[in-house]
């Protein structure tokens, strides 16, 4: 009885609604725990869990948008940023149809980071499979980003190099190059390392 009542008792607070959320979910009913998520954010918007929890059942339900939206939350918040869950938010993008929002999203993310070879890739085959967004590997089609995050520039250039000097990978001098010319738009005076040593033969 003294349980019974202490259950009766409890309080139907964001936590209580996350945790409900979770035990739904765990019992394999996505749009139930949606909708226990979506309580406890109505309590608490701030409640990350609750909405990362909430936007990945979004996502891997199909709602795209709504997913969208709850990824988004991120982006501008302290101590988060655009490198925060972005392969969620870049492929809500896709699922859209934004692939030109989503090639901007995967530019700013690798400037965000100095540098990622994985992210790059993906971009350029976004870019093939639609030709009219070519315009948008060139740095002049993003110059307040660039100016963002011009701190970057350094770092962008030694990831440059890093590709430049691993020969495992085909690929790797031409993610070099975009690399550096990123980083020469971002700050001229970094770029004391010249792209002549992509063509220096090996001792």
């Amino acid at each position: 009885m003294m349980g019974s009542a202490a259950y009766c008792a409890e309080v139907k607070d964001a936590q209580y609604y996350f945790k409900q959320g979770n035990d739904i979910e765990w019992k394999n009913n996505r749009l139930g725990a949606i909708d226990s998520y979506t309580e406890a954010l109505k309590l608490n918007p701030d409640y990350v869990e609750a909405r990362v929890a909430r936007g990945k059942l979004y996502y891997f339900t199909g709602q795209y948008a709504k997913a969208l939206e709850d990824f988004n939350y991120f982006y501008n918040k302290p101590n988060y940023g655009p490198t925060v869950y972005y392969e969620f938010r870049i492929n809500c993008k896709k699922k859209l149809g934004q692939y030109a929002e989503a090639v901007d999203d995967m530019y700013e993310v690798i400037l965000a980071y100095g540098g990622n070879s994985r992210l790059l890739q993906d971009m350029m085959d976004t870019v093939n499979q639609h030709s009219d967004l070519e315009y948008k590997l060139k740095p002049v089609s993003h110059p307040e980003l660039l100016a963002k995050y011009k701190p970057n520039a350094k770092k962008l250039r030694d990831y440059a190099k890093n590709c430049a000097d691993d020969k495992s990978n085909a690929k790797n001098k031409e993610y070099a190059d975009f690399f550096m010319e990123m980083a020469s738009a971002m700050d001229p005076e970094v770029t004391h390392y010249s792209k002549v040593i992509y063509d220096t033969p090996d001792n």
